[in-house]
C-alpha cells in the first residue's frame, strides 16, 4: 500500500476528486440530452461521421476533470467551460482527420509502442501525472504499482471513491499519449519528405545569416488621390474571381444588430443601502455584540472570523484605515468606487502574532471513544517519554503530519475556519504535546508547536460590506421601458430609429455562428445565440434577460453569410483598396520612370530615410509609410553594396532602395545544420496539411442545440 499512501499524501490534488463520481452534467444544460426532441440528437458530424450529444458530453466531462486536476481546483467559470467545449470539439475534429489520414498511409501506434513510451517516460504528458517520485520526476514503478493495486481493489467501494478519479485521469493521459504518438509519426513522414542539397543549404544560410542596411526613397500611395484611381465594378468582380479561393467560409455565419441595457442601482437604491449600513453600524457598537450573527443577517460579503488576520486580508477600504482606527470604534459607511460598495467595520482587537507556525500533529480515531482514549494515553506517554515523533507518525500512516508549516495565507480571508485547533496553533506558543478533542466524534488530536517565525501585526475586525444592487422596483421600471422599446421594433429600421429616443445604442456583431458563446461578451446569452443561428433575415428577437440577471437584450438578424465563398459585398472594401493601390502604383511608376534615386528625392510627396539590419527571412518595416514590406527584404538581399534598385511596388507605396551595407552574423556555414532547418519546415507543413484537410472536410457543428 506504499504507493497508495504516496498518492494519498498528495493532499489537495486528490481531495478535490472526492465526490466526482457523482459529477454528471456541467453547465446546467445537459438535461436537454434526454428530452424528447424532434431534432437530430447529434452535436455535429465530420465527413458524414456523426457525434452524438451523449458522446460529446462524455468527452467534455473527461476533459473537464483533467483540467480541474491540472489546475488543482473544483470550480470553473463560464468562460472556462466554453473554452473546454471548444477545445473538445476542436480536438475531436483534429483526431478524426488525423486518424483517417493515418489509416490511408498505414500509420498506427501499437500497444507495445505505447507501453515503451510509458516505460521510458518519453512523453512530456507523463510529467503532468501524480506518478512522480520525491524529486518530482515521473516514475513508471509508481504508476505500475498504482495500476496493479487498482486492478486488485475494483470491488472495494471505499478504495474506488478515493482513487477512481485518478485512474480516469490516467486513462485520459494514456489516450492523449497515443494520439500524440500517431501525430508524431505523421509529422515525421512529412518532415522526412523535405530533402536539402548543398545549393539550397548555402542559399538558406546566406538568407538567414546576412542582414542589410538600406537607404529608402518612398512615394506613399496616400499621396495620390483615390478618385483618380477608383476601381470599376468589372475590375472588382475580376479580382474577386481571382482571389475568392482565399476567402472560403467553412460554415454559415450571421450578422446581427443588437441593443443591450444593463440595469444599475438607482439613487433611491443607494440611499436605502446607506441607511441599512448605518443601522448595522449601530448594532456593531454594542458591547457584547454577536458579530458573526450581525454579519450573517446583514448579508455581509466578508463573514466574521474570530481568527485575527493581517491587514492585507481585509478589503482595500479597511486596509487604508485599520492602522489608525481605535479599538471598539465603528468606522463607516465607507464608499468604494472600484466595486461600488459600502462598508462599515469595527476594530475589536489587535496583537502581534507569528505569520507562520510549525507543528507536529497526530489524528487519533477509533470505532469508539474508549479505544481512542486508551490509544491517546499510550501515545502521549510514549511521546512525552522521548519517542521519535517521525517514527510514531509513520506507524500510523501520518508521515506528512510531522514538521508542517501553517501560514497566514492558509486561513486569512476564509470564513468558517474558527475552530479550536486553529486558534491554538496561530498563537504560536511552543512547548510540550497538547490534546484537543473534536466535538461530537471519536477523534482526538495530539499536537505540539515546534517553531514559529515572522511576527506581524494582526487584527480582529467585524466587517459589514455590501455591494450596491438594484431593487425589484428599479429592475421592473427598466424592464417595462425596454419591453416597450422591443414592442415598437417590428423591423431592423425601427430598432435603429427608436433606440436614440429611448436612450439606447444599436451595436453590431458580425459572423455569429454555432460555435459562438456570447453576444456582446455578456454571459447567459445562450438562448439569444440559439435564436440568432436559426432566425430569418430581418427578424427581430424576443426580449432576453441575461448577464447576472442584470442585462436586457434584443437582437435583429441583418445578414446570413452562407457557407462557401465569402460574398463579394463583404470583401468589396478590401478589393477596392487593392485595385486602387495597384492603379496608384502604376501612376507613380510612370511618374518616376527613368529617374535616379537622387532625382526622385527632390520630388513632392516623397519621403526618405534609412532602415538597418533587415533580413531576407522577415519583412522590412519602413517607417516612412509605417508598413511591413516583404518585397524590399527580398530585393535588398540581391543588391551589391552601393547598388540602387528599380522601383518596387509595395503594400503602402512605391520604393527605390540603395544597399548601404551587408552584415554577416557570426558563425560558419554548416550544411548539416541548414538541412536540419529545411527538415524543420516539414514539421510546420505537417500542421498546415492537417489544417488544410480540416478546411476541406464536411463539418457540421450543432453544439448550440445542446450546450
Amino acid at each position: 500500500m506504499a504507493t497508495l499512501q504516496k498518492l494519498r499524501n498528495m493532499g489537495p490534488l486528490l481531495v478535490i476528486f472526492v465526490g466526482l463520481a457523482l459529477f454528471a452534467f456541467i453547465a446546467g444544460d445537459a438535461w436537454r440530452l434526454f428530452q424528447s426532441h424532434t431534432i437530430d440528437q447529434n452535436v455535429g458530424s465530420i465527413n458524414g461521421e456523426k457525434l452524438s450529444a451523449v458522446e460529446f458530453q462524455k468527452m467534455y466531462e473527461e476533459y473537464t476533470n483533467a483540467v480541474k486536476f491540472a489546475r488543482n481546483t473544483n470550480t470553473l467559470t463560464e468562460d472556462d467551460m466554453n473554452q473546454i467545449k471548444d477545445e473538445v470539439w476542436s480536438t475531436y475534429i483534429n483526431d478524426q482527420v488525423l486518424k483517417a489520414e493515418a489509416e490511408k498511409l498505414g500509420l498506427t501506434v501499437t500497444a507495445a509502442e505505447l507501453q515503451n513510451i510509458v516505460n521510458t517516460g518519453a512523453s512530456p504528458l507523463l510529467a503532468q501525472t501524480p506518478f512522480r517520485n520525491e524529486q518530482g520526476v515521473y516514475d513508471k514503478d509508481i504508476l505500475n504499482n498504482f495500476l496493479t493495486q487498482y486492478d486488485n481493489n475494483k470491488d472495494n467501494a471505499e478504495f474506488l471513491e478515493m482513487y477512481k478519479p485518478i485512474y480516469d485521469y490516467w486513462k485520459y493521459i494514456e489516450k492523449s499519449i497515443m494520439l500524440n504518438a500517431l501525430m508524431s509519426k505523421y509529422q515525421s513522414l512529412v518532415q522526412n519528405s523535405f530533402i536539402g542539397n548543398p545549393i539550397v543549404a548555402k542559399s538558406n544560410y546566406e538568407a538567414n545569416n546576412n542582414t542589410y542596411d538600406i537607404e529608402v526613397v518612398a512615394y506613399p500611395y496616400s499621396a495620390v488621390k483615390d478618385d483618380a484611381c477608383a476601381a470599376t465594378e468589372s475590375e472588382i468582380n475580376k479580382l474577386y474571381d481571382q482571389k475568392k479561393e482565399n476567402y472560403k467560409q467553412p460554415f454559415e455565419s450571421r450578422n446581427i444588430k443588437y441593443v443591450s441595457y444593463r440595469v444599475t442601482p438607482s439613487a433611491a437604491d443607494r440611499n436605502e443601502l446607506q441607511a441599512e449600513l448605518n443601522e448595522y453600524a449601530d448594532s456593531l457598537k454594542a458591547e457584547n455584540a454577536d458579530y458573526a450573527s450581525i454579519a450573517r443577517i446583514a448579508n455581509s460579503e466578508v463573514a466574521y472570523s474570530e481568527l485575527p488576520w493581517q491587514k492585507s486580508a481585509y478589503p482595500e477600504e479597511i486596509q487604508a484605515r485599520i492602522e489608525t482606527a481605535e479599538i471598539n470604534t465603528v468606522v463607516g459607511p465607507i464608499y468604494n468606487q472600484s466595486d461600488d460598495s459600502y462598508t462599515v467595520f469595527k476594530l475589536i482587537s489587535k496583537s502581534t502574532m507569528p505569520d507562520s507556525v510549525k507543528y507536529n500533529m497526530l489524528v487519533v480515531n477509533t470505532e469508539n471513544i474508549e479505544k481512542t482514549n486508551t490509544l491517546v494515553d499510550s501515545l502521549l506517554t510514549a511521546l512525552k517519554g522521548g519517542a521519535d515523533f517521525k517514527e510514531v507518525a509513520k506507524k500510523y500512516n501520518q508521515e506528512n503530519n510531522e514538521g508542517v508549516w501553517l501560514t497566514s495565507a492558509q486561513y486569512e480571508g476564509v470564513a468558517g475556519m474558527n475552530n479550536e485547533l486553529l486558534n491554538k496553533l496561530i498563537e504560536g506558543k511552543k512547548g510540550g504535546y497538547e490534546l484537543l478533542t473534536v466535538p461530537n466524534s471519536t477523534t482526538k488530536i495530539i499536537y505540539r508547536i515546534t517553531d514559529s517565525k515572522n511576527p506581524v501585526e494582526k487584527y480582529n475586525v467585524a466587517v459589514i460590506k455590501r455591494t450596491n444592487e438594484f431593487s425589484k422596483e428599479t429592475y421592473n421600471e427598466a424592464y417595462n421601458k425596454f419591453s416597450q422599446f422591443v414592442a415598437n421594433c417590428k423591423e431592423v429600421a425601427d430598432m435603429e430609429k427608436n433606440a436614440e429616443e429611448y436612450g439606447y445604442r444599436v451595436m453590431t456583431q458580425n459572423n455569429v455562428h454555432t460555435g459562438t458563446h456570447k453576444i456582446a461578451n455578456i454571459s447567459g446569452t445562450r438562448d439569444a445565440l440559439r435564436w440568432a443561428v436559426e432566425a430569418a433575415e430581418g427578424e427581430i428577437s424576443p426580449l432576453y434577460e441575461c448577464g447576472e440577471n442584470d442585462n436586457l437584450l434584443v437582437a435583429a438578424l441583418t445578414t446570413i453569410n452562407e457557407k462557401g465563398y465569402t460574398a463579394i459585398e463583404n470583401l468589396r472594401p478590401m478589393l477596392n483598396q487593392e485595385i486602387t493601390n495597384k492603379k496608384k502604383a502604376d501612376k507613380i511608376m510612370a511618374e518616376i520612370a527613368g529617374k535616379t534615386m537622387e532625382q526622385i528625392k527632390g520630388m513632392e510627396n516623397v519621403k526618405t530615410g534609412e532602415t538597418k539590419r533587415i533580413s531576407f527571412s522577415a519583412p522590412a518595416y519602413i517607417s516612412a509609410t509605417a508598413s511591413n514590406e516583404p518585397a524590399i527584404s527580398a530585393i535588398a538581399a540581391k543588391l551589391n553594396v552601393g547598388e540602387e534598385s528599380a522601383p518596387i511596388k509595395g503594400n503602402n507605396g512605391v520604393y527605390v532602395i540603395k544597399l548601404i551595407a551587408k552584415n554577416a552574423k557570426s558563425g560558419e556555414f554548416n550544411e548539416k545544420n541548414e538541412n536540419d532547418a529545411i527538415k524543420a519546415m516539414g514539421l510546420r507543413d505537417s500542421y498546415r496539411l492537417i489544417n488544410e484537410l480540416i478546411q476541406n472536410a464536411d463539418i457540421e457543428d450543432n453544439r448550440y442545440r445542446f450546450f
